[in-house]
């Protein structure tokens, strides 16, 4: 603390004694400040008006210390009589040769830091410069005309360059046009944005700011004046101001010469130009692969030697299957990749394919397609554009076509009723030979004809009239006595019309069906009055059996009388009650009529096999009455009157409900618990004891038809991390959901699948030869693929992923089952040292 306080004492005497001379008394009002024409340093602008990093001092300086300054120009004659002259008065400028400034005193007023800037590569030329004036460098900078300052005249091996800009000073700076990159500033602060970029990718040096001072110059003897000049040059707040007046000075970071901006902008404009060449060439690739994709044909697009397609629509893929390599597709039959390739390499001397013809593989067996192909510009290369048509199946479809038509002449002409298709335009697409006969024509001279060239016009008007509104989508149906031909008696005629609709949705035609119903109308009429005569006879019998009714009626069992022809001559209340009437509703009454149509008709074919047999018979039957069911034991005895020889049925039923219930229980029960015994409780797909059952049957069955039989054994990629960081819960869901792909999957193929344990599952094939077992087990895969359940912790997909082991074998007293099940779990072991997400084929 003394020390301190002794330092300051000290300081604070030595400052009185150096400025004990500087009154208010002795302070001048004015001091005349002369400046040469060099800005940006020191000068006047046009408008005659002090300028430059001078001017900017003095005036900083003028409102410190409340002296005024006045600037003017320097006049050609001797600087030292101007100024002794003109007191109080300063020179402060750089172009007086140092001869006429000899003889004035000078105070330092400004002194500039230098900071150089380069690659470590140069770090011995500049050191060596700055040492050694005869070794040269060449330094570029923001700052203009900073060649004039004392530190570059002064080191004339120095070479300074001007630039507009600091993305084009660095730019020759890295093209080695720059060995150094200096930076001027003006006092003790810390670095700016601009040094602490540069310094943390360049090496940098510092030139010490005693070597870059600017002076004022004034006459000798004027040591008041000098006095006042360094005291006001204490004040820090100059230097701040000053050094934002220097920054001011340099040219921005982003400026650029003429020559850099043309180059610029013809650089930017080539890059427009071909990103607008690139996008219109893109958009024009879009358009031509919407147009093949929209294309009803099966459309390709083949490199010349016809080994690699880049291109293949819908319905080319239907055609075959493919692969998919890198944005590529391959054959999956290698066989068809090697023809077709031998194909077009016939014909690369050529610029069109027409009607070539090739044989290739379809579903196991060769088609001959037909191949028509040009050579376009695809994607920067040439290719060729091949529209494939396979003439087989054309053929075939074509030969069944032929035949489903004739296969629908013959039924519609078979048919009695009259039917016609006709369009809107009124034209006959079709009819049969009914409805041609019906308008004294034939089948083909109808079609295609208009109905105006076959019928009069009050029947024309009338179809309009009945037509009208099937043509917005309603049915019509009606009666009609029609005489149909000419001196034939009238016929009742049930006409029905009914709107066709295309795939789109829109009415394409009318189907028209005309039925001659005056034989069922007779028919019914004569029914009818048949009927009446029954029922009467019916009530007379019925009053007769009123004893045998009341008799019936005590009885809880249902209990029935039927005569020969099934009708009912004797009911209890219990046998009415299930036909849902009253005893005396259904006395006379045929049995059919009370029953549904499908047991109408069995029940007819029972009664008269008991009648015929003799022997009566005992069934179950299940009766429904609203939601409730109830069972029935029924019993059916023939019985014969000798007196007064009728002979029927008699039918009784015993409700057995309550037992069959309890059957049904005991054996739901044991369904249950068998289904529990084979099925895994988590995924509900087959366990290892249903799997173990099922494999021992198949090995037996492909071992006596002496066919293959293949496992698969499958495994769920990185389902640990899986489990460790979405929870067990989330675990168990995702292996239900790849439990059910593998089953839907195996199902469809007709293979059994079952969960082998943990995250482990296993398939068997039976059947089938080495390529369709393959194609089954990439099938499986891709099932799981399809999931798409995310899995984020996995090493090789965003979503969960399956490796598979395949193994196959034909059974036989050499192998073994346990043989079969150590190569597929092998051949896992091999997928998941490979990669995983594929499948390993034991050899």
């Amino acid at each position: 603390m003394f020390k301190r306080l002794s330092l300051f004492t000290l300081f604070f005497c030595l400052s009185t004694f150096a400025f004990a001379a500087l009154n208010e008394s002795t302070k001048p009002n004015k001091i005349n400040i002369y400046l040469d024409q060099n800005l940006p340093y020191s000068g006047f602008n046009t408008q005659q008006q002090a300028q430059g990093l001078y001017a900017q001092y003095w005036q900083i300086w003028s409102e410190k210390t409340g002296i005024g300054v006045e600037f003017k120009h320097l006049p050609q004659q001797n600087i030292g009589t101007l100024l002794s002259t003109n007191s109080p008065a300063l020179y402060s400028g750089l172009n007086i040769d140092k001869h006429s400034l000899g003889e004035l005193d000078k105070n330092v007023i400004l002194a500039i830091k230098s900071d150089l800037y380069y690659f470590s590569e140069h770090a011995n030329k500049v050191s060596d410069a700055l040492i050694d004036t005869k070794k040269s460098i060449i330094v570029g900078g923001l700052l203009p005309q900073a060649q004039q300052l004392p530190l570059l005249q002064n080191k004339s091996n120095i070479i300074y360059k001007a630039y507009p800009g600091l993305l084009e000073l660095l730019l020759d700076l890295y093209q080695d046009n720059l060995d150094a990159l200096v930076i001027f500033n003006i006092g003790s602060e810390d670095n700016g944005l601009i040094d602490l970029l540069l310094s943390s990718i360049l090496s940098t040096t510092s030139i010490d700011s005693s070597n870059n001072q600017l002076y004022a110059y004034l006459p000798t003897g004027q040591e008041t004046l000098l006095k006042w000049l360094q005291w006001g040059n204490q004040f820090e707040q100059i230097d701040d101001q000053i050094r934002a007046s220097l920054i001011a000075l340099n040219a921005p970071w982003w400026g650029a010469s003429a020559n850099m901006t043309r180059n610029i902008l013809v650089i930017t404009g080539l890059f427009l130009l071909l990103f607008i060449i690139g996008r219109s060439k893109r958009k024009k690739d879009r358009q031509f692969k919407d147009v093949l994709d929209s294309s009803p044909y099966p459309l390709a697009i083949f490199s010349l030697d016809g080994n690699t397609i880049f291109y293949l629509n819908d319905e080319v893929k239907s055609l075959f299957p493919f692969k998919k390599k890198k944005k590529k597709y391959i054959f999956e039959e290698t066989e068809n990749q090697l023809l077709l390739s031998r194909f077009i390499n016939k014909a690369s001397h050529q610029t069109v394919i027409d009607n070539g013809l090739v044989r290739l593989l379809v579903d196991d067996t060769f088609h001959d397609i037909e191949l028509f192909a040009k050579r376009i510009h695809y994607k920067r290369q040439t290719a060729w554009l091949c529209h494939l048509k396979d003439v087989t199946a054309l053929l075939s479809a074509e030969r069944k076509l032929i035949e489903e038509r004739e296969l629908l002449r013959k039924v519609l002409d078979s048919i009695p009723e009259q039917i016609a298709f006709k369009s809107p335009k009124g034209t006959i697409i079709g009819c049969n030979k009914s409805w041609a006969e019906a308008n004294s024509t034939t089948v083909a001279h109808a079609t295609g004809r208009s109905v105006a060239d076959m019928m009069s016009v009050p029947a024309i008007k009338k179809q309009k009239q009945q037509e009208a509104t099937v043509w917005n989508g309603e049915t019509y149906n009606t009666q009609e006595w029609i005489q149909q031909k000419k001196a034939a008696d009238l016929s009742l005629v049930n006409i029905t019309k009914v709107p066709l609709y295309n795939d789109k949705g829109t009415i394409f035609a009318i189907l028209s069906i005309d039925s001659d119903i005056t034989a069922l109308h007779n028919l019914t009429k004569q029914l009818k009055d048949e009927n009446l005569q029954r029922k009467e006879t019916e009530k007379a019998l019925s009053k007769q059996s009123v004893l045998l009714s009341t008799v019936f009626a005590a009885s809880y069992d249902p209990i029935g009388l039927l005569d020969h022809e099934g009708r009912i001559i004797g009911a209890n209340n219990s046998f009415a009650k299930l036909m849902d009437a009253k005893p005396d509703d259904i006395i006379g009454k045929l049995q059919s009529e009370l029953l549904s149509s499908d047991r109408a008709d069995w029940a007819d074919r029972q009664n008269q096999e008991v009648l015929k047999s003799g022997e009566p018979i005992i069934f179950e039957e299940l009766l429904f009455s609203g939601d409730k069911k109830t069972w029935y034991e029924v019993h059916k005895a023939p019985f014969k009157d000798d007196e007064s020889r009728s002979e029927g049925i008699v039918i009784m039923a015993r409700d057995i409900t309550s037992r069959k219930l309890t059957e049904e229980k005991l054996s739901s029960d044991a369904s249950d618990f068998e289904q529990k015994m084979l099925n895994d409780q988590l995924t509900n797909i087959a366990n290892r004891r249903s799997f173990d059952e099922r494999f021992s049957q198949l090995w037996s069955e492909a071992y006596s038809e002496q066919e293959m039989l293949s496992i698969v054994m499958c495994d769920i990629d990185f389902f640990k991390p899986y489990n460790d960081n979405y929870g067990h819960q989330k675990g168990d869901e995702a292996l239900k959901i790849v439990a059910t792909a593998l089953q839907q999957a195996a199902n469809e193929m007709g293979c059994f699948a079952a969960r082998y344990g943990g995250e482990e599952f296993v398939v068997i094939i039976k059947g089938g030869n080495a390529t369709k077992v393959l194609r089954a087990v990439e099938k499986l895969r891709e099932a799981v693929n399809q999931t798409k359940v995310e899995h984020l912790y996995s090493d090789v997909s965003r979503y969960i992923t399956m490796s598979m082991g395949l193994s196959s074998i034909f059974p036989s007293d050499l192998n073994t089952m346990k043989m079969l099940l150590a190569e597929a779990d092998g051949a896992l072991y091999d997928a998941k040292m490979s990669g995983r997400d594929q499948i390993s084929v034991h050899n």
